[in-house]
Parts: C-alpha cells; sequence; structure tokens
C-alpha cells in the first residue's frame, strides 16, 4: 500500500493533534484526489504514529505498527459446544488481524426477542468526540440504537455468558449490549473500536481500560448491502443472521491494532439489526 509524501504525513497528524474527526479528514484526500484505499491506509498508519512499514512479507497488522501476539481462541476447533448448549460453527478466521466469524451463535428465536425487546427504545446513534469524551451527533453514523445494562434481561444474561465464555473474559469485564438498526442506506463509516490516546479517549479508559475484543451479532438477515467492513485489508463480512463477528486489537504491551479499522457499509435493501458486544482490559464500570 501506497505511502503518501510527507506533507500529506504532516497533515494528518497534524489534524488529528487537533482532535479532527477522520471521516471528516478522508472527505478532504478523496477530494484531493487521493485513492480511497489509499487514503484510509494512511490514515490508519499515521494517526497511530507509525512513519515507515516493515516488509512486503508482513501482516497488515505489522504494516500499520502493531505486532499481532498468538490467540488461543479459536485455533483449532470447528465446532463449538457452550454451557448453555448452543453449537456454533467456526466459518472464518483470520489471525492477524484477529477475526473470526461464527455461525448459529445465537439462534433464530433469540435474536427476534432481542430486536423485539430494543424497537421501542431506539433513538439516533451517536459517536465518541476524541477530543472530549461525549456522545456527539455526526454523519459518519446513520442508524438507531439503544443499549442494555449488565444483566438487564434473562437473554441479555444468556448472550452475556456465552460471549465471556468464547473470549475467556470476565462478564463484568463487557460493556452493555448495543442494539444497532440501519435502513434506507443506513451506514457507519469506517472507524477503530478502541479509544485514542487522547483527552477523551481517555475520559473512558478511565472506567475499566482499552477495548480489547467486539462482539458483533446479526439479528437479521439484510437484503442487499449492510456488510461489515474492513478497508486495511480488503475484507467484507456480510450479516448473517444468528451468526457473530470477533475480533480483538489489544496486545500486552498496550499496542492496538490499525488494521481492524472497520465500518457498516451502507443498507441498499431492507434493514439491518446488529448487537454489539464490547470488552475492557479490566471490570467496567
Amino acid at each position: 500500500m501506497k505511502l503518501l509524501d510527507k506533507a500529506w504525513q504532516d497533515w494528518i497528524q497534524r489534524n488529528i493533534e487537533r482532535g479532527c474527526l477522520q471521516a471528516d479528514m478522508l472527505g478532504v484526500m478523496l477530494k484531493a484526489g487521493i485513492l480511497e484505499s489509499t487514503a484510509r491506509f494512511n490514515l490508519a498508519t499515521f494517526s497511530n504514529g507509525t512513519t515507515t512499514a516493515s516488509s512486503p512479507t508482513d501482516s497488515a497488522s505489522d504494516l500499520l505498527g502493531y505486532r499481532q501476539e498468538a490467540s488461543y481462541l479459536f485455533q483449532h476447533e470447528n465446532t463449538l459446544v457452550t454451557r448453555d448448549g448452543q453449537i456454533m460453527q467456526v466459518v472464518f478466521r483470520l489471525d492477524a488481524p484477529d477475526i473470526v466469524v461464527l455461525d448459529n451463535f445465537m439462534t433464530g428465536a433469540e435474536c427476534d426477542a432481542l430486536c423485539a425487546q430494543s424497537a421501542s427504545t431506539l433513538s439516533k446513534s451517536k459517536v465518541i468526540d476524541d477530543k472530549t469524551g461525549a456522545s456527539i451527533a455526526h454523519d459518519a453514523r446513520s442508524s438507531q440504537g439503544t443499549y442494555f445494562s449488565l444483566g438487564q434481561t434473562p437473554l441479555v444474561q444468556t448472550i452475556e455468558a456465552r460471549i465471556s465464555e468464547i473470549t475467556d473474559t470476565p462478564v463484568v469485564n463487557g460493556e452493555g449490549i448495543q442494539i444497532l438498526n440501519y435502513v434506507d442506506g443506513g451506514e457507519y463509516r469506517p472507524h477503530f473500536d478502541y479509544f485514542p490516546d487522547k483527552d477523551g479517549g481517555r475520559v473512558h479508559t478511565a472506567k475499566g481500560g482499552q477495548r480489547i475484543i467486539t462482539v458483533i451479532m446479526y439479528l437479521n438477515d439484510v437484503a442487499a448491502g449492510g456488510a461489515t467492513i474492513f478497508p486495511n485489508i480488503n475484507l467484507n463480512i456480510y450479516p448473517k443472521k444468528g451468526s457473530a463477528l470477533y475480533f480483538s486489537y489489544f496486545n500486552s504491551t498496550g499496542q492496538v491494532d490499525p488494521a481492524t479499522l472497520h465500518g457498516g457499509a451502507p443498507v441498499l435493501a431492507g434493514e439491518k439489526w446488529i448487537a454489539t458486544k464490547w470488552i475492557r482490559e479490566r471490570e467496567y464500570r
């Protein structure tokens, strides 16, 4: 992937330091004639302090300055059976970045029930302001959403226990499950789930440390569009009712993995329902 000249590298770093959102910076770069893939690669690279690439044979994570550590989750099992009897299949595994897709993570009835329990409390989704840590509306995210507190319902308790088991993390390290509903071209432009090392990010890491794992659960089949995209590695994961997408992005030295830049592609027909779980380093307060 092509590195931009020093003027653009300095521009990216300077605007990140000013607290500019990457979605806005991407728009400027595209208007300047930079290819989208090149723009996203350089945004991820130079917003994380990485100024040189390694060798052509390194993984995407290595090229972006992150050192992947061995993960023992989902390495050899084709089928997982959880303590509550759910039988799921490992259908995709990528080692660097650490990404896994599981079929049948939830039953169809569980998906329908979670959507039904969420419908009456949906409101316009927001993003976190890197500078202040506040939740703000932004054009980069066009969806409705709501949250469940930990253990709020028996179904939520079941899902949280299942996630805890397969990720080998305590339930208390998880944030509340977030429900998102996308319709009529709704999307979430590429972003990172981990918090930036800035004042706004530190507001959130003070409550349980950095986010280390994301689990996205697909609650319905989408007629067209709506893939979860990873632009730095050219990977698209398409929604399938009951399946789950797992990815991790934090190592023992405290590095975060910019190869996990991801987004929700526009929904082109029908609607999209997902549930998202973020897991922290420590107990989330």
